[in-house]
């Protein structure tokens, strides 16, 4: 796997975690994240700058993902939505647009809350079409 392909993967597995509403979930992630962080840079040794010099700048860069890129990344990850491709377009003001096709009622509704539910949306557009073979 290409390396820039590797460390978007790692941002969107991370991101699908940071995902949370409140703030004292956002305080705990990132207490974890510090310690996974410093437990990394203990077992690497020497060689640790290959390691947690990019686990360090992707932990000082969340802030900078759009929105758009937050929202994509939980879709994309979520093992209800598999298989399903999801568009999702920042619409201004922390509204996002979600575009493609679900299999039914179930799926949609829960891209709807999982994009409701990350950082920084504060409305969703639901311009998503249902195939009809859902769950």
């Amino acid at each position: 796997m290409e390396k820039r392909t590797r460390w978007r993967a790692l941002a969107c597995l991370a991101l699908a975690v940071v995902g949370c509403d409140g703030q004292e979930d956002a305080d705990r992630l990132a207490r974890i994240g510090r310690k996974v962080l410093d437990r990394v840079q203990s077992q690497a040794g020497d060689g640790g700058d290959k390691l947690t010099g990019p686990l360090q700048a992707i932990r000082g860069n969340w802030n900078e993902l759009t929105l758009d890129a937050r929202v994509s990344c939980r879709l994309r990850w979520d093992k209800e939505l598999e298989g399903t491709v999801i568009q999702v377009q920042a619409a201004g003001n922390g509204a996002v647009e979600l575009r493609g096709i679900v299999s039914g009622q179930s799926q949609r509704q829960h891209a709807v809350a999982l994009a409701r539910s990350t950082v920084g949306v504060g409305d969703v557009l639901d311009k998503m079409t249902e195939t009809g073979k859902g769950r």
